[in-house]
C-alpha cells in the first residue's frame, strides 16, 4: 500500500509537472502543445487502470457532476460526425483536432487528481509564458518594424493566447499575500510586457478583448453596486481604446480598416484586408442559407467558395481562402446548425461554470472563476474577428485551462471552513 501511495504521489507530481511545462512551451515550442496534452491524457489513463478500484467510483461521481462540460467538449467532434454522416462521407482527419476536446474528461480527471498547493505554483507558470511570448513577438516584429504573419500559430490566435496567460497572471495576485510586494509587482510587470506585446503584434482582434478582461476583474471586486458596473466598464472599455489610439501602430491600424472600410462601401475596392473579410461573411451566409441543418462539411469549405466566385458573388481573390474570419460564420457554413449549435456550446457550458463563481466569498475561488470566464470570453470575442479553433495549439489550450481552474475552484472550496453556524 505504501509503495502504491508513492507511486500515485510521483504520478500527480508529474502531472503538475506537465502542467507547468504546458503553460511555459505551449506558445513557445512547435508541437509542445499537442505532446504535453497527449501526456495529461496518457497519465490520466494510467491513474485510472493503476487504481481501478480506490479511483473509479471518484471518477463517475467527477463525470456525473461535470457530463454537460464533457459533453459541450465533445460537440465540434460530434456536430462533424454528424454532417459527414448526412454525406455519407467519413474522413478521420476532419475529427482529428475536434476529437482532443472529447478526451476532456480524461484531462479534467488527471488534473483533478494534482494537489491544490501544485496548482497554485501554476501561477509562476503563467508569468513566465507571458514574459517568453513577449519576447518572442517583440523578435519576429523585430520590435515592431515588421508584422510577421505565423510561425507555427498565426500572429493573431499567439497575442490573444499568450494575453490570456498575462492576464491568469495578473488574476492570480489574489493567490498571494498583499504583503509580498515584488511577487505582485512581478505579476504587474508581467501583464503590462504582453499588453506591450499586443501592442507589437498590430492585431485589431486581440485589442477589444481588453475591455472585456476589465469588466470580468471590475464584476468579480464587487467595488460597485450593480447599477453602476456597466458604466464603469464602457467607461473603462473607452479609456483603455482611447489610450492605445494614440500609438503610432495602432493609428496606422486604425486609419487601415477606416480606408478598406470605405473602399468597400463605395465599391472602389472590395479586395482590401476587411473587405475580403466582408466578402467572406456573406459568402459564408450564402452557404449556410444553402445547407443549413448539416453544412458542406469540413473538407468542402473551400469548394463551395469556388462555386460562390463562379456565380460572381465573391471575387476569385476571396474564394482562396481557408476560412471565413468569423468562427461562427465559419461553423455555420461547414457544419450548419449543428455546428453552430456545438460551438455556442463549446464556449456557453464552460463560462456557466466560472461565471457562477465570480462573487464567491473566497479571493482565490474568484480569482480562479475570473481566469476561467476571461478564457472562454476572451476566444469569444476573438472569434468574432477570426476562427480561433481552426489551430491546433487552441483545442488543448482551451482544454487545459478549464480543467485547471475548475480543478482549482473544487480543491479550493472543498478547504474553505464552513460559515460559523451553517451547520445549525
Amino acid at each position: 500500500m505504501e509503495r502504491d501511495n508513492a507511486i500515485f504521489r510521483v504520478m500527480t507530481r508529474f502531472a503538475a509537472f506537465i502542467l507547468a511545462a504546458f503553460y511555459v512551451l505551449a506558445l513557445i515550442v512547435d508541437r509542445a502543445a499537442g505532446v504535453l496534452y497527449g501526456l495529461l491524457i496518457v497519465l490520466g489513463l494510467a491513474v485510472l487502470i493503476y487504481r481501478w478500484k480506490s479511483q473509479k467510483r471518484l471518477f463517475a461521481d467527477q463525470i456525473r457532476r461535470y457530463w454537460p462540460l464533457a459533453l459541450a467538449m465533445a460537440a465540434p467532434m460530434l456536430a462533424v460526425i454528424a454532417n459527414e454522416i448526412s454525406r455519407l462521407q467519413f474522413s478521420g482527419r476532419s475529427i482529428d483536432a475536434p476529437s482532443r476536446l472529447a478526451l476532456f474528461a480524461l484531462v479534467l480527471w488527471t488534473v483533478s487528481r494534482t494537489p491544490l498547493r501544485y496548482l497554485r505554483h501554476l501561477q509562476w507558470a503563467f508569468v513566465v509564458g507571458a514574459i517568453l511570448s513577449t519576447i518572442k513577438i517583440h523578435v519576429l516584429s523585430h520590435g515592431g518594424q515588421d508584422r510577421y504573419l505565423t510561425d507555427f500559430i498565426p500572429i493573431t490566435i499567439f497575442i490573444e493566447m499568450a494575453m490570456v496567460l498575462g492576464t491568469y497572471g495578473l488574476f492570480s495576485i489574489a493567490w498571494n499575500s498583499r504583503q509580498n510586494k515584488t511577487q505582485i509587482a512581478i505579476k504587474v510587470l508581467a501583464a503590462a510586457a504582453i499588453l506591450y506585446g499586443s501592442y507589437l503584434s498590430q492585431s485589431r482582434g486581440a485589442w477589444i478583448t481588453i475591455p472585456l478582461f476589465s469588466g470580468i476583474a471590475l464584476y468579480s471586486s464587487g467595488i460597485l453596486p450593480k447599477g453602476r458596473k456597466l458604466a464603469v466598464a464602457v467607461v473603462i472599455a473607452f479609456a483603455l481604446i482611447a489610450a492605445m489610439s494614440q500609438a503610432r501602430l495602432v493609428k496606422d491600424r486604425i486609419a487601415d480598416a477606416r480606408n478598406d472600410i470605405e473602399q468597400y462601401v463605395t465599391g472602389s475596392n472590395v479586395e482590401t484586408s476587411i473587405g475580403f473579410r466582408f466578402q467572406l461573411w456573406h459568402g459564408s451566409v450564402v452557404i449556410f442559407r444553402e445547407h443549413p441543418v448539416f453544412g458542406v462539411g469540413a473538407d468542402k469549405y473551400r469548394d463551395a467558395l469556388a462555386d460562390l466566385a463562379n456565380r460572381k458573388i465573391i471575387t476569385p481573390s476571396a474564394a482562396i481562402f481557408a476560412h471565413s474570419h468569423n468562427e461562427f460564420l465559419f461553423n455555420a457554413a461547414k457544419l450548419g446548425l449543428f455546428g453552430i449549435a456545438a460551438l455556442l456550446a463549446l464556449y456557453l457550458v464552460p463560462a456557466y461554470y466560472f461565471v457562477r463563481d465570480l462573487r464567491h466569498r473566497d479571493k482565490e475561488v474568484r480569482a480562479a472563476a475570473c481566469m476561467g470566464a476571461s478564457l472562454c470570453g476572451g476566444i469569444f470575442v476573438l472569434g468574432l474577428t477570426d476562427v480561433v479553433f481552426l489551430w491546433w495549439e487552441v483545442f488543448p489550450f482551451y482544454a487545459v485551462g478549464i480543467a485547471t481552474f475548475l480543478s482549482f475552484i473544487d480543491k479550493k472550496k472543498a478547504a474553505i471552513p464552513a460559515p460559523q453556524g451553517a451547520a445549525g
